[in-house]
């Protein structure tokens, strides 16, 4: 490669699973669809993340890893999960920052979010980073790449530079061979960078255009190249984005194909493979760019794919706005009697549900956490009031996983991933009721009832009878007439 190219490639992996725990065993249960592997965790481990930490790929292209994968990987393949966090490293050694970038905890699309659930999302998400990767990310990743001015602004109150969005999100005409800046409030900005589509597009869907990484690198890329740019001796950066598992889960040998082009065909053919961190500081942005808001990477219709539904998933979506409002109306009434009863032993409750993912995911221990949180700084005295103050934060974060966004990408509700968001919601009931012995079940299950499958005659409360056993003391009893229908042959929650 000439030392004067001004051509660079950046090839970003956004690596990303749901949590599949059940939240009352902490176990993901057997899954038979992952054929001779227990869980798709692991099928996906095996086929995508092990090899493409083996083969090096994670030191050279940009990433973003997950919360909930990365804790599933730390805990059942720890030498894939140091592999991933020593390539950031290396990256770090040789040019001063990191290729990984934070990731906003629990994928929830967060233009849906209330602006406190956003700040904890965007917090939990740069605790889990600086825990894994020792160092304060630059870059955050939205999940779905979902956006609004609010999400931006609260991005830069907690120190993060840019984020990365589809080239349809930006209000106007922009230049996706090179970062944008966007302005905020109080003359403050954040940058950002717009993903090349139609190359990202190709990437992902058209095998064709990745079946020789000599034939991507040329002639498919000089497609791309901004000519007038290079003719003027100007850097620029071809940016792909895609899912990460991409890379040898669903396309076998893609893995290959991205350790071939990223070490010998891309350099070969004058582009400087590059990181966005890297290419950040190298190439700050000059222009400024406004967003389209609310919007997201995959849907055409802002963010109603997560809310009142659209045509980019078939069937009838009337089942998203009202899973959502029965999680919202459970939410509200979680965070009432957080704030109120978590007040006698917390300092300031808000504050303290920022910082108890590291309490949780024993980051820091019990005392240090009290110290900085509790009222006068300690734990309290009763053990009864310790414990209930434990539930409660443990209520708001099983509210948190509740919405993650997967539970509404798909066309129906009788999908594991909407019962996966269920069941955290009966999680965040089950420690209320611990904690306060008050009944959040039986509101929740009247606001399921309207959310109905279109393709089974199936509503989200019979989905909720439907979840795994767990004993009758973490739950408020059922009333007697709530039976699940003999035909669903479902074992009942409690």
């Amino acid at each position: 490669m000439s030392e004067t190219t001004h051509r660079h490639l950046c090839l970003h992996g956004h690596f990303y699973q749901p949590p599949r725990e059940n939240p009352f065993t902490h176990l993901v249960p057997d899954e038979p669809g992952a054929g001779i592997y227990r869980n798709f965790n692991e099928k996906i481990t095996t086929e995508c993340y092990r090899p493409n930490a083996e083969i090096g790929n994670f030191e050279r292209i940009s990433f973003d890893f997950g919360p909930t994968l990365a804790a599933w990987v730390a805990r059942y393949a720890q030498d894939v999960y140091l592999r991933i966090i020593e390539a950031d490293q290396i990256h770090r050694t040789r040019f001063g920052m990191g290729n990984a970038l934070a990731h906003a905890y629990n994928h929830t699309i967060l233009p849906l979010a209330t602006r406190r659930d956003k700040a904890t999302q965007i917090a939990w998400g740069i605790s889990d980073f600086r825990h894994r990767f020792g160092a304060m990310p630059e870059g955050m990743w939205l999940a779905e790449t979902a956006v609004d001015m609010e999400t931006l602004e609260l991005l830069a109150d907690q120190g993060i530079q840019f984020t990365v969005l589809a080239p349809w999100q930006a209000a106007h005409g922009i230049d996706t061979t090179e970062p944008y800046w966007v302005n905020l409030s109080g003359g403050r900005r954040i940058g950002v960078f717009f993903y090349n589509g139609p190359m990202s597009g190709d990437v992902s869907f058209n095998d064709d255009v990745t079946a020789n990484a000599d034939a991507f690198a040329a002639p498919y890329l000089s497609r791309h190249v901004n000519w007038d740019k290079e003719h003027r001796g100007e850097d620029q950066l071809l940016l792909i984005a895609t899912d990460g598992e991409l890379y040898g889960h669903h396309k076998p040998f893609r893995d290959l194909f991205l350790a071939h082009l990223t070490q010998h065909s891309a350099p070969a053919f004058g582009y400087d493979v590059i990181s966005l961190p890297r290419y950040f500081h190298e190439h700050p942005p000059t222009r400024t760019a406004e967003i389209q808001a609310p919007s997201a990477w995959s849907c055409a219709h802002g963010v109603a794919r997560w809310s009142d539904g659209c045509n980019c998933t078939e069937g009838d979506t009337a089942w998203k706005p009202a899973l959502r409002q029965a999680l919202h109306h459970l939410a509200d009434r979680v965070d009432v009697l957080f704030e109120r009863h978590a007040a006698a032993t917390l300092s300031d409750p808000w504050a303290a549900r920022d910082h108890f993912i590291e309490w949780r995911n024993g980051w820091v221990t019990p005392a240090a956490f009290w110290a900085q949180h509790g009222r006068h700084g300690r734990k309290p005295g009763k053990e009864r009031l310790a414990a209930r103050t434990w539930h409660l934060l443990e209520a708001e974060y099983c509210m948190q996983a509740s919405f993650t966004s997967c539970g509404w990408f798909f066309e129906d509700l009788d999908r594991i991933e909407p019962r996966n968001d269920i069941n955290y919601a009966r999680c965040a009931i089950s420690h209320i009721w611990q904690a306060l012995q008050l009944d959040l079940q039986t509101d929740f299950l009247a606001d399921l009832t309207l959310a109905q499958s279109w393709r089974r005659p199936l509503t989200g409360a019979q989905i909720y009878h439907q979840l795994p056993r767990v004993t009758t003391d973490l739950l408020p009893p059922l009333p007697a007439t709530a039976a699940v229908p003999a035909t669903q042959k479902a074992e009942p929650a409690a």
